[in-house]
């Protein structure tokens, strides 16, 4: 087989990536080891994302945010406190415009919407389950063998390769590029909550000498989606605990401006640790997502950083160029460069952000914790550097 572009990962960057390339008429073919009939269920997957202002505007231009609209919670608000202080942050949408900073959607309704869109482009081919091996970059691009589930080994030749197979990429191994790496000792514990006040559109993201706990609310005004961050070694008892003595942990650390609060899905835990390549190209290979850059969920930029990948890829590829008159699609070293160039910026600010507020804020030594709250609020009164936080976060 043929293809313009072989995309490894079939997760929620992955397919954005093959909806958005496919717009440019290219040929596209997915390759994921796991059962997307099972992956699609509703039930595999507890966990949300936050889509920032800046990537639902690209979700529009890619057709796919129609299919969101409905099952997304706008962030008009986002405050931050520092333990039980009174100082805070407040970070208010009508600073920038009266678009909300962001919104939260499950990863479901992300993932249905995205697939419905790949389903309508008949220059998008998804092979999984599947297995591949033998990778090989060519002078002219590259050919990876293919074996798919009950089906015969298949070699798949294409001009470009982009990984977009997670925080542990396989395919970032086989091209031996090396990472930075740091394990936080921290676990997030994910879930979903009911509550009986209206949320009334404000995030709260509140840093306790443990790790940051975030509030985010759902579509409806009832539903909030917890990221909680804490110590790895306490983890397994907070995920064994009753629901009602997990609901009064929850209750202890949002307060009681939600009201009564009711455990309203399963939790999830995952390790969190920081893993960024040292390079996010290779010889006709692109990293994206979490395959280049993996960082702390406090900031809730994880997956919005991965949709600018996505963005400025179709951007080299549409504007720069990839097309020759005497061999069709074409990828060529300086468009690569270029792309590298324009995201190690982008992701590099947004770790070292993320790396450097986790750490000031998850402890409690009086020196650092009096030293933030004077910054926080700072912060709070100077509108000009707050409406510069904003349109970062919002990825304006």
């Amino acid at each position: 087989m043929k293809s313009d572009i072989i995309i490894i990962g079939a997760g929620l960057v992955g397919i954005t990536a093959a909806c958005a390339l496919a717009e440019l008429g290219l040929n596209i073919i997915v390759i994921d080891s796991a059962d997307l009939d099972e992956v699609r269920k509703k039930e595999s997957d507890g966990r949300t994302c936050a889509i920032a202002a800046g990537s639902k505007r690209f979700f529009q231009k890619i057709g796919v945010w129609a299919d969101m609209e409905s099952h997304a919670g706008a962030i008009n608000d986002i405050r931050v406190t520092d333990g039980n202080s009174p100082v805070f942050l407040h970070y208010d949408h009508k600073l920038i415009s009266n678009e909300p900073m962001g919104y939260i959607i499950e990863n479901y309704h992300i993932r249905e919407a995205l697939f419905k869109r790949a389903a309508g482009f008949k220059n998008i081919t998804i092979i999984a389950p599947a297995k591949y091996s033998n990778v090989q970059f060519e002078d002219d691009g590259c050919v990876v063998e293919v074996t798919p589930a009950s089906q015969p080994t298949i070699n798949i030749k294409s001009k470009l390769l982009i990984a977009a197979d997670g925080k542990n990429s396989n395919i970032r191994k086989i091209a031996g590029i090396r990472t930075h790496e740091w394990n936080y000792d921290q676990s997030g514990i994910v879930c979903t909550i009911s509550h009986e006040n209206h949320h009334q559109f404000i995030a709260q993201e509140r840093f306790l000498p443990e790790g940051p706990f975030a509030v985010l609310p759902m579509v409806g005004g009832y539903n909030s989606s917890l990221v909680w961050t804490e110590k790895k070694a306490l983890v397994p008892i907070y995920m064994s605990m009753a629901k009602e003595e997990i609901e009064e942990q929850i209750t202890m650390r949002t307060g009681e401006y939600l009201g009564k609060i009711t455990l309203d899905s399963r939790m999830y835990s995952y390790p969190l640790s920081l893993c960024k390549a040292k390079t996010y190209i290779g010889k006709n290979l692109i990293l994206i997502g979490d395959a280049a850059h993996a960082m702390h969920p406090l900031a809730g930029q994880g997956f919005n950083v991965g949709i600018r990948d996505v963005e400025e890829l179709v951007y080299r590829l549409s504007v720069v160029g990839c097309r020759d008159n005497d061999s069709g699609f074409t990828i060529h070293d300086s468009l690569l460069k270029s792309y590298e160039a324009a995201r190690m910026a982008d992701s590099i600010a947004l770790i070292g952000i993320t790396d450097i507020l986790n750490r000031a804020f998850s402890n409690d030594i009086i020196p650092l914790r009096t030293a933030r709250r004077l910054g926080m609020a700072a912060v709070n009164k100077a509108t000009p550097l707050k409406k510069f936080f904003m349109k970062h976060a919002m990825g304006l």
